[in-house]
């Protein structure tokens, strides 16, 4: 976020700008990927923890809570295939223009 702060205020890029075309992309698919996985071992956990047990039947705000953390976590992961949809366009915008802002 200060990078883009700093990009907007400057209007030049932190890092040249194909390493920074780069950088941000690869980040959003790593840091997606790595939410995505999270959410699966979440949502696994939880299943074993309400259908194995009593858990739910004798905790019944832990049950609801870890649905609504693993819930927020796929919106996280929503947002995040919207943020690696955008920097992969800024990618083909790079390539085909030999500038990222496709205007």
């Amino acid at each position: 976020m200060a990078a883009s702060v700093w990009e907007i205020s400057n209007n030049a890029t932190l890092l040249p700008e194909v390493i920074q075309v780069w950088f941000d992309f690869g980040h959003d698919q790593v840091f997606a990927y790595l939410l995505l996985s999270a959410d699966s071992a979440g949502t696994a956990l939880a299943r074993t923890l309400s259908a194995g047990s009593d858990t739910c039947k004798s905790n019944n705000a832990f049950c609801l809570q870890s649905y609504i953390s693993i819930a927020l976590g796929f919106a996280g992961f929503l947002f995040l295939g919207f943020s690696a949809l955008l920097s992969g366009f800024r990618v083909v915008c790079f390539i085909i223009n030999g500038s990222r802002f496709h205007l």
